[in-house]
């Protein structure tokens, strides 16, 4: 008789733990207690049963893991699950460049407009060997301008990929739910076009558009859904009358969209047009932003992470999450945003949302493209009452100095092949700690990365620098506020603060020179404040006040309000004080009855500008040409009027440390580390003896 006390254990999913405890439970049965469990039949036959259990018990893990978003594996389910949150995958990206396109018009033409069309060609020159397709998905009209002879189109969008174009007859016999797939692998959905035609035998289409909120839509309204198919392709349907128009059978259905190859486009920077414009072949090209965005298809932890948020967010603009999330659905040529209420800001603007974007590809945003996110992708679900306001990335770009250590007994590679090495785990640090916005550097973690980069490598230490850029208007004075967004180290004497390249200025007597700015060593030794101890007078004129001490060109004013002094406020600190002592003069004798308390400070620090004259001499060439707030890292440069900037770009560097080796980036600052740049990253390698 069975002994059915003995319960057979489940936990194990082991095939050989399985095995053993079909073994054991077999054991326990009367009928089974002389059996020779290793015999070749009954061996087999426990085989058999271990291996379906095993082989079940696996299959039913990985159904379960299936049901849900974040544990499944195939992408069909996760695109599934994505469904049902209303998200759509994003399809492969097409890289877009900025272009001006200029086509003349031949001598005695008197064509007053021309119209670029859709789909219009544009060839690279190689790229890697590669010569990449980019078209234009918008048609322009332009007028000519007879200043330059041409047809010009500014800040023309272009983007990589081939253009096709696919019919589809409807029939509601054959195809009940209205729903063609799209042949191409590698589109990008957001150049498609859908067009409907009435039937063969009439040529009135209509333009259908995408739905992106299903609870606005009418039962007139022509617009088609689309989602990803099970084999990683798109399809598109239409609506059932009820949201959405109905086709009717033997409409024609003609989309039209691009074939892209994803990133392999991006960094394309030159072009020529391939057809002719309106009979015109004379024309030029010129570049303003390289190609970049180009992306494959969304990935399937990308649309985990995506798609929960796009579900939250549900295609409204409330939030700052809200907004990141639309933007990135619908903008992806950005690498990173972020958003910020007006009260969040500094100074606070109640009213006003603030955004900034990092683009993929370079550091500037183009002011089309500011417009064309604010205008299509925020204000038509934002807050009306909100003001939605792009602002520009705020980069602090570190350079870095770094010595590293090695044991030459433990590496066959040169000195050179660790320094890349070295050079490569820095930049890798970038772009996982850093090139983000709320990001936070911190210097042991980059030391951990350069330590961990090769196994040779004993130690190493390393210092930065942070660079602030400005292209300054020449010809023009203004003030110009550099924010480093952390406190700033004072008088460091292997780092002092200074300015790179020269700028060209002139001096007293005329002449041109070449000169910079660095920080007035001793000038955070001026006057900070004067505070008022006692000052019972009253005046019927301003006082003065006179600064006493073993420094030089401190000034100082009082604040009358009723005859009483309120305020003493100190316009010059001067340099070089360690002690000091303000005196009170009225009407040329000295008040005895005031007490003043003069504070030497420490916070803020001077600037000035110098050049070499003729005989290689440092000359000063303006002792108060800025301000440094060494507390709020801010460094200002007063009425700055260069006459040129040697630069090639007009670029202008003013380089400072940080007073600490942690630092991090708020609202529109991004810290990170210029690649492109030669001097961004240093590295000494020195054997360890």
């Amino acid at each position: 008789m069975a002994n059915t006390d003995q319960k057979l254990v489940v936990s194990e999913l082991d095939f050989a733990q399985i095995k053993n405890n079909l073994k054991n439970f077999l054991r326990d049965q009367q009928e089974f207690s002389d059996f020779d469990f290793e015999a070749a039949g009954i061996n087999v036959l426990l085989d058999i049963l271990a291996y379906n259990t095993h082989y079940m018990a696996f299959y039913n893990n990985m159904i379960a893991n299936e049901m849900f978003l974040d544990t499944a594996l195939l992408r069909d389910s996760v695109v599934s699950h994505a469904k049902m949150l209303g998200y759509t995958p994003v399809s492969s990206v097409a890289p877009r460049a900025t272009v001006n396109l200029q086509i003349t018009r031949p001598v005695g033409n008197t064509q007053a407009t021309l119209t670029l069309p859709r789909f219009s060609r544009f060839q690279s020159t190689p790229l890697n060997g590669v010569s990449y397709t980019f078209v234009n998905t918008e048609a322009r009209t332009t007028n000519y301008d007879p200043t330059c002879n041409r047809f010009c189109f500014d800040d023309l969008y272009i983007y990589q990929g081939q253009p096709l174009t696919y019919t589809f007859i409807y029939n509601s016999t054959n195809n009940p739910s209205q729903s063609f797939e799209l042949p191409d692998a590698g589109i990008d959905t957001s150049t498609l076009e859908v067009l409907v035609q009435e039937s063969s035998t009439s040529l009135k289409t209509e333009r259908f558009t995408l739905a992106t909120d299903a609870t606005n839509v009418t039962a007139n309204a022509a617009v088609y859904f689309i989602d990803e198919t099970r084999n990683g392709k798109y399809k598109i349907y239409f609506g059932d009358g009820v949201i959405g128009k109905s086709l009717t059978n033997g409409n024609i259905v003609i989309a039209n969209y691009i074939r892209t190859d994803g990133a392999a486009g991006n960094k394309s920077n030159a072009f020529s047009l391939v057809d002719s414009v309106g009979g015109f072949t004379s024309s030029i090209v010129y570049p303003v932003v390289a190609a970049s965005g180009g992306a494959a298809q969304e990935s399937i932890s990308k649309i985990r992470f995506s798609a929960p948020k796009a579900y939250v967010s549900n295609n409204r603009g409330v939030t700052k999450e809200d907004l990141i999330a639309l933007i990135n659905k619908n903008y992806p040529y950005f690498e990173a945003v972020n958003v910020w209420g007006g009260e969040e800001n500094d100074p606070p603007v109640y009213g006003k949302v603030f955004i900034a974007a990092k683009p993929t590809l370079g550091f500037e945003v183009t002011e089309s493209e500011k417009l064309d996110v604010i205008n299509n992708v925020i204000k038509p679900v934002s807050v009306v009452t909100v003001l939605p306001e792009f602002v520009d990335v705020d980069y602090n770009y570190l350079n870095v100095f770094a010595e590293v250590y090695y044991d030459k007994t433990k590496t066959t590679r040169s000195a050179d092949a660790i320094k890349s090495i070295v050079r490569t785990a820095i930049l890798n640090f970038k772009d996982t700690e850093l090139d983000n916005f709320n990001s936070r550097f911190k210097l042991s973690r980059m030391l951990r990365a350069i330590d961990d980069s090769e196994t040779s490598i004993s130690y190493s230490d390393a210092v930065t620098v942070i660079e602030k850029r400005i292209i300054p208007q020449v010809g023009a004075a203004r003030n110009y506020t550099l924010d480093f967004g952390t406190p700033i180290s004072r008088e460091d004497p292997s780092y002092r603060i200074y300015s790179t390249p020269a700028f060209r200025q002139f001096d007293a007597d005329g002449v041109l020179r070449k000169c910079f700015f660095e920080e007035t060593p001793g000038s955070s030794s001026g006057i900070e404040s004067i505070e008022i101890v006692n000052a019972p007078g009253n005046y019927l004129t301003a006082p003065t006040i006179s600064i006493n001490g073993d420094g030089v060109g401190a000034n100082a004013y009082p604040v009358i309000v009723n005859g009483k002094i309120t305020q003493i406020v100190v316009d010059k600190p001067g340099v070089n004080y360690t002690t000091a002592t303000a005196i009170t003069t009225y009407q040329d004798e000295v008040d005895t009855t005031v007490d003043l308390s003069v504070n030497i400070q420490g916070r803020f620090g001077v600037v000035r500008s110098y050049f070499f004259d003729d005989n290689n001499i440092k000359t000063t060439l303006n002792a108060e040409a800025g301000t440094i707030d060494y507390l709020m890292g801010k460094i200002t440069l007063q009425q700055f009027d260069p006459f040129s900037i040697e630069d090639p770009l007009k670029i202008f560097r003013i380089v400072a440390k940080p007073e600490t080796n942690n630092f991090e980036s708020a609202r529109s600052r991004i810290i990170t580390i210029d690649d492109e740049d030669t001097n961004a990253i240093n590295i000494s390698i020195k054997a360890v003896e």
